[in-house]
């Protein structure tokens, strides 16, 4: 090789021990930021076609070639967040840049999310949850009954999606109590619970309990805000065993009920739970399928990436799933400024689906965030590595560059 080979070769291994130097140097800044994903630089010899001359033969060094390992998974540490999603495993969130038209769909594991209110049209502005960086997160919608289409379109996610839910009648109800068994025949016990009637008001219900024998009573119904058929219905014989536990009947008392506004409801009403001691009456518990409506307090994720909603009357509403992307190769996605990747035809394309049907060893750890996998022994050590071949290649350079001022003095 020529000296002005040599020459070349010494400032390409420069070059490329400079952008070595750099990767580590990045590295080492996003050591403490959210699912950063470290880059590793390598070298690859550089050599042109030869053409059979010294000058084509001369044309050799190395190039650097970066690589970011996006496999790596990073510690998951606890933040107390309730906003703050952790994968451990593989996969992705999935994010957008435009609320509107959907824009191009891209990558990303952090998961440090919040909340953005929107400006949606009509002066109306919307929350929803989106990235540090003000992408919005992927998900799919509930339907009215709760159910996912996951092969369905992707929406972004919005915060208080469902403000209010309409409340049920009750269609079952259950009582668990004592009437004693001491009381006289003929004589009478109440019992109260409560009821929703079709506009979703409380309504009491009235257990009036007649003792007819020895272990044996009939018991009526009575509701506020409406009437019970008692032709349709009657008194209802009740017998116990001499244990005090319920013997008859065994499945539940159908119970028509007329409103007052004119609307009905039949409640199926369980008595198995009932009991007969030389006790005062006692109530232990009573229930209901019924419940007012109820507007939404709280929401929080789970560890399928379901959105449940909260509300004031007691129940609990999924509201969204997020949808978890996997590729085949994904240290060949494109990565794009804030944490953020581009799906490439190296990386495939993206396998979306939601975490339960994910396999085994993929779950989203909620009050968490994923940490950089930056190994900062690693990273010193390949500095050292870098700086010394510098170094050596610098010195290389100044050598050469002697000798080509030696043979330039040969002339004078």
């Amino acid at each position: 090789m020529s000296l002005i080979g040599a020459l070349n070769c010494s400032s390409l291994a420069m070059m490329a021990q400079s952008q070595g130097m750099q990767t580590v140097s990045n590295n080492i800044a996003n050591v403490n930021t959210t699912a950063y994903k470290r880059e590793d630089t390598l070298f690859q010899t550089l050599l042109t076609a030869q053409r059979g001359t010294a000058a084509g033969r001369e044309r050799m060094g190395v190039q650097a070639v970066d690589r970011r390992e996006v496999w790596g998974q990073g510690m998951v540490r606890a933040t107390g967040r309730a906003d703050d999603l952790a994968i451990n495993g593989d996969g992705f969130f999935m994010v957008t840049s435009s609320f509107g038209g959907r824009s191009e769909t891209m990558y990303t594991r952090d998961g440090a999310l919040q909340q953005r209110y929107v400006d949606v049209g009509n002066g109306s502005q919307q929350a929803f949850y989106t990235t540090a960086k003000g992408q919005y997160l992927l998900g799919w919608a509930a339907a009215e009954d709760g159910s996912f289409n996951t092969s369905g379109a992707l929406v972004p996610v919005r915060s208080f999606a469902l403000d209010e839910i309409n409340g049920q009648a009750t269609t079952t109800a259950l009582m668990a109590a004592n009437v004693p068994s001491n009381l006289p025949v003929g004589e009478s016990v109440s019992l109260q619970g409560t009821v929703y009637d079709q506009a979703w008001n409380a309504q009491s219900l009235n257990y009036i309990w007649t003792k007819t024998g020895a272990n044996a009573w009939t018991v009526d119904f009575a509701v506020g805000g409406g009437t019970v058929d008692p032709a349709m219905l009657g008194a209802t014989a009740v017998a116990f065993t001499s244990s005090g536990k319920v013997l008859s009947p065994q499945g539940p008392v159908s119970v028509p009920i007329t409103w007052d506004d004119g609307t009905t409801s039949t409640v199926a009403i369980d008595l198995s739970k009932m009991e007969q001691y030389a006790d005062a009456k006692v109530i232990y518990r009573t229930d209901q399928n019924g419940s007012p409506a109820g507007r939404l307090y709280d929401e929080s994720f789970d560890e399928n990436g379901v959105l449940w909603g909260s509300y004031t009357n007691g129940h609990n509403r999924p509201l969204y799933k997020l949808a978890i992307a996997k590729f085949v190769a994904p240290n060949s996605l494109e990565a794009i400024t804030g944490n953020l990747f581009r799906e490439t035809d190296a990386s495939g394309r993206a396998s979306v689906r939601d975490l339960e049907s994910q396999e085994e060893g993929t779950s989203l750890v909620v009050g968490s965030l994923e940490a950089s996998n930056v190994d900062m022994a690693d990273e010193f050590t390949r500095m050292m590595m870098v700086q010394k071949a510098y170094s050596m290649a610098s010195t290389n350079f100044r050598t050469v560059d002697e000798m080509m001022q030696v043979a330039s003095n040969l002339k004078r």
